[in-house]
């Protein structure tokens, strides 16, 4: 078991980063060139997205933290969406408006068990993303509607009205080479 205030030590200095879940370190595994490509052309236009607006993008080296009853975690999402006003500390955000995870085949059974029911937790968070990694297939989980799973698909576009942007998923996953389900 580790306390928080050593985790949070530890990581500032660590060569290798570790999530953290009730005084457990997790440590985080290396990403595909695919999952890579993914994160930084959704971190682009996401930031086309966000210009002008008061919301900052936030790639995976900044944590969110979520804390209940007896439960503590941090997590790197691989990309989430904060307020000027709601970054209190400088090395995790406690109120993220939107979380992005890219899904890989070993990522997608802990990306979908155990981080989404905990994101959703997360009192300031209206949305939580999840992108396929095989597929142009992309689930929303939304607070205003229960926070149960909405599919895009195909030329559709991945509507995001927690900060109200739009992206075609033909921009996300146009010329990259998907592996197939």
């Amino acid at each position: 078991m580790i306390s928080v205030a050593a985790y949070l030590e530890n990581e500032k200095v660590a060569d290798l980063r570790s999530e953290y879940v009730n005084g457990r370190r997790v440590p985080l595994v290396g990403a595909s060139r695919l999952h890579d490509q993914l994160c930084m052309r959704l971190a682009r236009l996401l930031q086309q997205q966000l210009t002008g607006s008061p919301y900052r993008l936030f790639r995976p080296t900044v944590k969110v933290h979520i804390q209940g009853a007896g439960d503590e975690r941090f997590y790197y999402p691989d990309l989430q969406v904060g307020r000027d006003e709601d970054l209190e500390y400088p090395d995790f955000l406690d109120a993220p408006r939107l979380i992005l995870e890219v899904l890989s085949a070993t990522s997608a059974p802990r990306d979908r068990e155990e981080k989404a029911p905990a994101y959703c937790r997360i009192p300031g968070l209206e949305e939580l993303v999840l992108i396929a990694h095989d597929a142009p297939r992309i689930e929303v989980w939304r607070r205003a509607q229960g926070w149960v799973p909405q599919i895009v698909s195909g030329t559709e576009c991945l509507r995001l009205p927690s900060i109200a942007g739009e992206i075609p998923l033909a921009a996300i996953y146009g010329g990259l080479a998907l592996p197939g389900p």
